[in-house]
């Protein structure tokens, strides 16, 4: 319990004192970057797209080290385009992928050049401050190339990325992407949690003089930090909406987001060991089985909210994806490898020994051993899979529909008055 209070207490103060947070109004100071090529931003454009990009401090130098100083570097090889997220993927250009050393970004058909450092004005202010209208709705990404041969570049970048929405009269800018939920998803999310919570609530206290283990605490203290994530989350994109950027919100709700997940998993590791149900002790291997998932869960959301917080342009972030999807693959194979060997295990003790008898209620019951494995493979390995370019809105689906037939299995009232018995016989 100490340990986890020091992870979350650790964890607050990182983002506390973060740096400012980056949603569709990005801020980048970038010094001496060689990279040929950044990715800014990613955004679905409606026919009313805009992009704004604005630099200022400018200047472009060529490496002493592996270029000849005596060639300077050409301003028209360097500079932003538009590129859609179909011919991103033909061309390979994604940051884990270099592109052909012959082949220069900027000279890709089908582009939309923004400018390049040629547009800049004359020094000393080296600056640059455009809008452009986009013209095809699509999702598209921000670049930044250079194809100078490692030439470093030092500038200041201010990017906006919206759409505009027409109000009557009025005409108000919407940052949301078009792929991104809006607050009402979130809002619906929280009311079905809400009345979920309410629920459940109603049927703890129904069964809380025999049926009510800590278990379903535990399954209730999930729900109440689910519907403040989904709270927090409806400030946190109205925010992005209007004005683009976070305003703190967005520090809550990684906290909550965070508490969640690993509540989550904790929970799943519990029932499928059969804590409170047919084990009233968690023998060591458990335990250590236990802290070995929450650690998992812990590396994955602090390196999924370090890669957001980070933006599209930091060099890492590429790998920061791939630490995430590979602990997510390896939390659902051992998970449910581990909840298998322990189901197994139950069956054999149940034919093998007499003293376990009291236990055969739980056939007549909702409570499936043998079944749960089954259902927490389907769940995990649906959020876990890659080739699923699934939306907030359908993960977050997945995810009630998982935990509306674990908490229906695991209700306070399956637990029959024999659990009494058992306890005794398995201390």
């Amino acid at each position: 319990m100490r340990i986890l209070t020091a992870v979350l207490l650790l964890f607050f103060f990182i983002f506390i004192f973060a740096l400012p947070s980056i949603a569709d109004i990005n801020s980048v100071k970038i010094l001496s970057d060689n990279r040929d090529l950044i990715l800014f931003s990613k955004f679905e454009y409606s026919h009313t797209g805009y992009v704004s990009v604005a630099v200022s401090s400018a200047g472009i130098s060529s490496n002493s080290v592996t270029s000849n100083a005596s060639q300077p570097a050409d301003p028209s090889r360097v500079g932003f385009f538009l590129l859609s997220q179909e011919l991103s993927d033909r061309y390979h250009l994604q940051l884990k992928f270099r592109p052909n050393p012959d082949l220069c970004a900027l000279d890709i058909k089908n582009i939309t050049v923004l400018f390049t450092f040629r547009d800049l004005s004359p020094p000393p202010r080296s600056s640059f401050n455009m809008s452009y209208h986009v013209t095809y709705p699509d999702n598209y990404l921000l670049f930044f190339a250079n194809c100078n041969n490692q030439s470093l570049v030092t500038m200041n970048v201010r990017t906006e990325l919206y759409n505009l929405l027409e109000d009557g009269t009025t005409t108000t800018k919407d940052y949301l992407s078009a792929r991104e939920p809006h607050p009402f998803h979130y809002f619906r999310f929280f009311l079905i949690y809400l009345c979920f919570l309410g629920f459940w609530t109603k049927i703890c206290f129904k069964n809380q003089q025999q049926r009510f283990q800590m278990i379903h605490l535990l399954m209730y203290v999930l729900l109440f930090i689910t519907v403040l994530h989904f709270i927090f989350a409806v400030a946190d994109q109205h925010d992005i909406k209007v004005t683009g950027t976070h305003h703190g919100w967005h520090v809550v709700f990684y906290i909550f987001q965070f508490m969640r997940n690993v509540l989550l998993f904790t929970i799943i590791v519990l029932i499928g060991v059969g804590w409170c149900f047919w084990k009233w002790v968690l023998p060591l291997r458990d335990i250590w089985f236990l802290t070995l998932v929450i650690l998992l869960r812990v590396v994955a959301n602090v390196s999924y909210i370090v890669a957001e917080e980070s933006g599209l342009y930091y060099e890492h972030r590429v790998d920061l994806d791939d630490v995430i999807s590979v602990i997510d693959i390896t939390c659902c194979i051992v998970i449910c490898f581990y909840t298998a060997l322990v189901c197994c295990e139950f069956k054999l003790a149940k034919d093998a020994s007499t003293f376990l008898r009291p236990f055969s209620s739980l056939k007549e019951t909702s409570v499936r051993p043998d079944v749960f494995p089954v259902l927490v493979l389907v769940y995990l390995m649906f959020m876990a899979s890659e080739s699923l370019e699934m939306t907030i809105v359908a993960k977050e689906s997945n995810s009630f529909v998982f935990s509306m037939v674990m908490f229906y299995m695991y209700r306070p009232s399956v637990v029959e008055d024999e659990g009494e018995n058992c306890k005794k016989l398995l201390v």
